[in-house]
């Protein structure tokens, strides 16, 4: 202090004493200027000395908060506050929050095992619907991730709006965990989640507390903070702020004063990310300037079999030490379980688009394990989550209790199911809450319960102050259960003939007697209030044991062969209406009831509309004891497919109204679980197409039903000839007339034409060689031998004695076989191929004998059989393998093998007139191919009865139809007509089709399941 004294003293003196030694004159000569001079300097040398002490003070000052700032600096990165700070956000956000459900399961998943990411779209705010259920208008496709909009260069502020149990929340938790693991690799890398429903008391009470205050007091007291971490942190832009819950404020007033605070820590630090989640009708009333509005999509099919299977993923694999394996398999059975019910259950299936709503639904399931058909209880839950659970589990205070909000809405929802309507004006709804609340000790008006359960989601304001519940079943749940507390089941006693109380029934039913209404529904007798009787029985939890027998005999009596028929026809409403409440959402909306229409039902169908019986062996039979045949009836064919839907809306008064399915959706998933849930795999018909037939779906690696290929349709042949060796008898008789025949007009032409003779000895050889396989095959197979069988051969042994000399007793000898054979022939008992024998035969003139001995044998016995015969001769085979070598013969004449070959029994008549004609085309006058008209004509009159389904086919004419279509495939291939070639072997292949189902060896799958118009 001395020195600096010292300093500013010789300052003060020095420089002016050495002025005046230098300039003594001048500054005596001026005296004024001088003094003036002087009074200036020393008033700056006292001016220097104070700004150096203000500056020595500010640099001092300085010089601390440097140090400070360094010190803070050093002791953020020594505490590690930014690591602590993300494990601790982290653990706390490890699990699902399931807090407020009244179910709940021994474990709770983490967020990670189940999280699916519900997605955004641009909505304006008034757009968004409130509505539990709410969906996003089918125009609005584009669906983004909360990640497309944070961590760009420019900041951003996100209002995220979305009805109750949407996912916001959900969102939040799972984005600030994202962040907290992605770590430094983010622009702004330091996630803040606060709950506003938490600090919306400091905040009213102190709107200055600033966002660092809040966030600093959510801090785990083991985690100590920097001085200023959260302040630098928000101030350099490098947090992500969550705000959740917007709408959780209670009070409009103080709502609109978070929403004022939350825009004044946007302005106070602009360079972060903020993302606000409210209810639609909270943001309304408290909107955030400046953000962008995005809607939380609803899930999408795909995302709700991917939840529900990550879902027991998660919990099966907190087992008890079960193999990773099985934890799998058992992990896939429960989610299949769940999906199937679910699908098979449209009106719960609809409530799984809310993700809260669907939480509730897999833990109702994988606990009891009694979905669906517990739906009462879980609707029960869900209108308890929704009025009241959720709000108590986050201490949100409550004007009036959950039970009696409950109370209030059954009143409502009972008054839309009198009126018939799923909406009420405001007034009518404010009408019927006003008296059942000023029964309640509160000072709530109705129009302030009114305003406080639309926030829910439940009851819903739609446009024009017209109100309605979120979905229909709300509505059907509360009104039975107020009839319920009420004890006025008479409401749904007089209503069994109507189908708008038949939910309401069920769900009353379910948790008390329905003896009363069972009882109104017998009276009734209508189809309507029978099916109602029966599901009564089903789903109510007690019934007269009385009453349950009167359904059982009613239900029996429909399949007794003397029932009235019109009370047969009332039950196969009634069956047919219970079976079709089975219905699976498919993907487009649709509905279908993938359970295969039953035998019983479809033996009722066929008593009733005396329409044919489907292929296959006869198995649509009456069923004793009124036991419906619950096996899938098969082999139904597309015409008798279409007319049953025809039929069941008849018997069911066309409501709602049946078709068969589109393609795509039997290919559901969920419909071919319940079409096929184990081999046989079934097909089945779908809606018709271009030319408006139905269309044969089948499932993917069964094979086409009604392919038959060449290896199956040569085995039948064979068997044919094997069963038909009595007529190939009789061919070879027939054979024997044409050469004796010839063989006597050879005996004319000896004389001029030297080699006649040695033709005549080759058809005598013909003829001892013909009788020999006809006295094999006759010991062979049992067949009798025909009469003067022995005179034959010595007639044949004398004719070749005589053929060199005597030529006028080999006349008469072979004119004696022709007349012997011929008798044979027609003496001999026929079998299946009778209708193919020609009687008449006519003999070619031709002067070569071997053609005319070839022509004469086609026209009698067409080219197939003559050549088969002709070629089984040459190689003279033992009578034991005659069959095979005959069947080899034939098939290659029919041109087979080949194929496969597809032939739906629906076609095969008008396949066969379509052959047919263009045969007798080909073939032209009768006389020029006697035998094929012939044959023809046999082919269409035994055909007409069986594809006109008249007559089943049996093994008999199944023989005489195929190897008549196959040898008329054999003639048409000789005239040049490959197509009409095919198109008999086609029919050979139908018929083929025919005969394996009618023996069951090749059970049919064509079956019929049935969709909602």
């Amino acid at each position: 202090m001395i020195g600096k004294l010292v300093r500013w003293s010789l300052a003060a003196i020095v420089p002016p004493s050495v002025a005046i030694a230098g300039w003594g004159p001048q500054i005596w000569d001026n005296p004024v200027v001088t003094g003036i001079l002087l009074a200036l300097y020393e008033g700056l040398l006292a001016l220097g000395l104070f700004a150096g002490k203000i500056l020595g003070e500010v640099a001092g000052r300085w010089r601390q908060r440097i140090v400070d700032s360094a010190d803070r600096a050093v002791g953020r990165r020594v505490s590690r506050f930014d690591k602590r700070y993300r494990e601790s956000l982290l653990g706390s956000l490890r699990y699902i929050d399931l807090k407020g459900l009244p179910t709940i399961g021994y474990y709770t998943p983490e967020l990670d095992e189940v999280f699916i990411d519900v997605s955004l779209a641009y909505r304006a705010p008034r757009e968004v619907r409130q509505d539990v259920l709410a969906q996003l208008p089918a125009e609005v496709i584009d669906r983004h991730s909360i990640g497309e909009f944070l961590d760009r260069r420019r900041p951003v502020v996100l209002a995220i709006v979305g009805v109750p149990g949407s996912g916001k929340s959900t969102l939040l938790r799972h984005t600030a965990q994202q962040i907290c693991r992605a770590g430094r690799g983010r622009r702004r890398s330091v996630p803040i989640l606060l709950y506003l429903r938490d600090h919306a008391a400091e905040i009213i009470a102190a709107p200055q507390v600033t966002l660092p205050q809040l966030v600093r007091n959510t801090v785990e007291p083991g985690v100590k903070e920097p001085a200023g971490w959260f302040e630098e942190k928000l101030r350099d832009g490098e947090c992500v702020v969550m705000l959740d819950g917007l709408d959780e404020v209670a009070g409009q007033e103080d709502r609109r004063g978070v929403a004022d605070w939350v825009e004044a820590q946007i302005r106070r630090y602009p360079k972060n990310d903020y993302a606000i989640t409210s209810r639609p009708r909270g943001y309304l009333s408290a909107r955030i300037d400046g953000a962008t509005v995005l809607q939380v999509c609803s899930f999408t099919d795909e995302q709700i079999g991917r939840f529900v299977r990550s879902w027991y993923a998660a919990v099966e694999k907190r087992g008890d030490g079960t193999p990773a394996a099985d934890v799998r398999r058992l992990a896939e059975a429960a989610a299949d379980d769940l999906l199937d019910r679910l699908n098979r259950t449209p009106e719960l299936y609809e409530l799984t688009i809310n993700p809260l709503l669907l939480t509730m639904i897999a833990n109702v399931h994988r606990h009891p394990g009694s979905l669906p058909e517990s739906r009462e209880r879980l609707y029960s839950e869900i209108c308890q989550v929704m009025l009241w659970r959720r709000h108590k589990a986050k201490d949100i205070p409550l004007e009036l209790s959950g039970d009696k909000k409950e109370v209030l809405l059954r009143r409502v929802a009972l008054a839309m199911m009198r009126r018939g309507v799923r909406d009420l004006p405001g007034t009518a709804v404010l009408a019927e809450i006003r008296p059942a609340l000023r029964r309640m000790a509160t000072k709530l008006t109705a129009e302030d319960f009114l305003c406080d359960v639309r926030s829910n989601g439940l009851l819903i304001e739609r446009e024009g102050d017209v109100y309605s519940f979120a979905h229909h079943t709300f509505q059907e749940y509360l009104a039975a259960a107020h009839i319920r507390d009420k004890g006025r089941p008479d409401v749904l006693v007089g209503a069994v003939d109507d189908v708008w109380w038949r939910e309401t029934t069920l769900l009353y039913a379910a948790r008390s007697d329905a003896d009363p209404i069972v009882a109104a529904c017998l009276s009734s007798g209508t189809v309507t209030a029978l099916s109602l009787a029966f599901d009564c029985a089903v789903e109510g939890s007690e019934l007269d044991p009385a009453l349950r027998e009167r359904l059982d005999r009613l239900l029996g009596s429909a399949f007794t062969p003397q029932a009235d028929p019109e009370r047969r026809r009332l039950m196969a409403g009634v069956l047919v209406a219970r079976h079709l409440r089975h219905l699976t959402r498919t993907g487009d909306g649709g509905r279908v009831c993938g359970r295969p229409i039953t035998a019983g039902i479809y033996w009722l169908y066929v008593r009733d509309t005396r329409a044919p019986e489907p292929d296959g062996p006869a198995r649509v039979e009456p069923l004793v004891h009124g036991q419906c045949g619950d096996d899938p009836i098969t082999g139904v064919r597309a015409r008798d497919a279409a007319a049953f839907v025809h039929w069941v809306n008849g018997v069911t008064g066309n409501e709602p109204g049946y078709r068969l399915p589109t393609l795509g959706q039997i290919e559901n998933p969920a419909v071919q679980r319940a079409l096929n849930p184990g081999p046989p795999l079934l097909s089945a018909w779908s809606e018709p197409g271009d030319y408006r037939c139905p269309v044969l779906w089948t499932p993917p690696g069964a094979g086409d039903p009604y392919a038959i290929d060449a290896a199956t349709l040569i085995r039948h042949v064979n068997d044919d000839v094997r069963r038909s060796m009595r007529t190939f008898v009789r061919l070879l008789l027939l054979r024997a007339i044409v050469s004796a025949r010839v063989l006597r007009r050879g005996l004319d032409l000896v004389p001029v034409f030297d080699p006649a003779l040695d033709h005549v000895r080759d058809h005598a050889f013909d003829l001892s060689r013909t009788v020999d396989h006809v006295r094999g095959l006759g010991d062979a197979f049992g067949i009798a031998h025909p009469a003067g069988l022995d005179q034959m051969e010595a007639d044949l042994r004398e004719l070749s004695r005589c053929l060199d000399h005597e030529r006028e007793r080999a006349h008469g000898l072979a004119d004696a076989l022709a007349a012997s054979f011929s008798h044979a022939r027609t003496a001999h008992s026929s079998d299946a191929l009778d209708p193919m024998l020609e009687p008449e035969l006519g003999l070619d003139h031709a002067p070569g004998l071997d053609h005319a001995f070839d022509r004469s044998l086609d026209r009698v016995m067409g080219r197939a059989l003559s050549h088969a015969l002709a070629r089984v001769l040459r190689l003279n085979p033992a009578p034991a393998d005659w069959p095979a070598e005959f069947s080899r013969a034939f098939i290659e004449q029919a041109g087979l093998p080949a194929g496969p070959y597809v032939v739906p029994p629906d076609t095969l008549r008008d396949r066969l007139r379509t052959a047919d004609k263009a045969l007798r085309s080909l073939l032209g006058p009768l006389n020029e191919g006697p035998w094929a008209h012939r044959i023809a004509d046999g082919l269409r009159k035994t055909a007409a009865p069986v594809f006109g389904r008249r007559e089943r086919l049996t093994s008999g004419p199944a023989t005489t139809m195929r190897l008549a279509a196959l040898c008329l495939a054999a003639e048409a291939g000789t005239r040049g007509a490959n197509e009409l070639a095919v198109a008999f072997r086609e029919l050979a292949a139908g018929i083929t089709l025919l005969e394996r189902r009618s023996h069951g060896e090749l059970p049919p799958t064509e079956t019929i399941i049935l969709a909602t118009v």
